[in-house]
């Protein structure tokens, strides 16, 4: 099955060349180890301040746990999902195709729907291809869902080459894209 709709124009395609990192696809971790040091300074205090049962602080490391696992395993998923991952970019969309063993899947944004189009250098000669999502909209869109994990990304060109070209070519395109159908 060919991504393409009748008349539509392939401009670019390209994949990631790397796994970035950085604070956003870390950020399960940060907050589980804060949680867990505001929590153990809290059973300490309530410990010796107020005389409260150390058993009941007996949970929290089991719960530190269960967060430090789910943010590695959304880490996990998420550098699967980028070793299957391939770009398009057409006159009209932004395409992002997951070519699994299980089969193809197909998720797209419409370009006249994408910010404008912002180059963050890695200094490797890649860089990743946003579109305006602040880290606090990064963030509450990357939640926990037992789907794909395509449904919960923000649409970003990550970690590709000639990135300021490909950002050049969606915001050419833009405004010109046709209306998409809904």
């Amino acid at each position: 099955m060919y991504p393409l709709a009748e008349g539509e124009q392939l401009l670019w395609s390209g994949r990631p060349q790397r796994y970035p990192h950085g604070y956003a696809r870390y950020h399960g971790y940060v907050v589980a180890t804060v949680s867990f040091v505001a929590l153990v300074a809290v059973g300490v205090i309530g410990t010796v301040k107020f005389g409260v049962d150390l058993a009941l602080f007996a949970l929290w490391p089991g719960f530190f746990g269960l967060v430090l696992g789910l943010a590695a395993e959304r880490n996990r998923q998420r550098k699967v999902l980028l070793g299957v991952l391939t770009y398009l970019v057409t006159d009209r969309r932004l395409v992002f195709v997951a070519d699994r063993p299980s089969g193809a899947e197909f998720r797209w944004v419409w370009l006249p729907d994408l910010g404008k189009p912002r180059v963050r250098d890695h200094g490797d000669g890649t860089g990743t291809v946003g579109f305006g999502a602040s880290l606090r909209v990064w963030l509450r869109d990357q939640q926990f869902r037992a789907q794909s994990s395509l449904a919960t990304m923000v649409p970003e060109l990550i970690a590709i080459e000639e990135p300021e070209h490909v950002a050049d070519l969606i915001a050419q395109h833009a405004p010109r894209s046709p209306a998409p159908h809904r």
